[in-house]
């Protein structure tokens, strides 16, 4: 996916999406990890021995139907590909059924980031750190 594919998608999916210069600026950085598929995709970094997932998206009209679990898997290969043996993400404390799939998926919780996002309603939102051994 091109850095504008990305953009549309994160914008039909996210309620901060980013900018196409954002995804292009991220998959400049040397330890980028990108797992793609026609309707969603993932995109970390790599740091020494962990991966972090920085976005996940799924297309709405493709959401439950396991292409966010795919992309999962998928992000999860390509940091092992990397000798990576720790995934960590942060996921808003709102979001449930991201963490639902993250928790399915074997995160596990390591902490909270207490009013660590704004939302566009001017309210703050905890954020959770997750994190999954490889």
């Amino acid at each position: 996916m091109t850095p504008i594919e990305l953009e549309v998608l994160h914008a039909k999916a996210s309620e901060s999406p980013w900018s196409a210069r954002s995804f292009e600026q991220q998959l400049a950085q040397p330890g980028a990890i990108l797992a793609t598929y026609p309707h969603a995709f993932a995109l970390g970094c790599v740091t020494l021995d962990e991966a972090e997932l920085l976005q996940i998206a799924t297309d709405p009209s493709y959401q439950r139907k396991g292409c966010g679990r795919m992309m999962l898997d998928q992000f999860e290969t390509l940091a092992r590909e990397r000798d990576c043996t720790r995934l960590l993400l942060e996921v808003a404390a709102h979001n449930a059924p991201a963490i639902a799939l993250y928790t399915k998926a074997g995160w596990q919780l390591d902490g909270v980031r207490a009013k660590y996002y704004r939302l566009k309603n001017g309210q703050r939102a905890d954020a959770l750190l997750m994190s999954k051994s490889i």
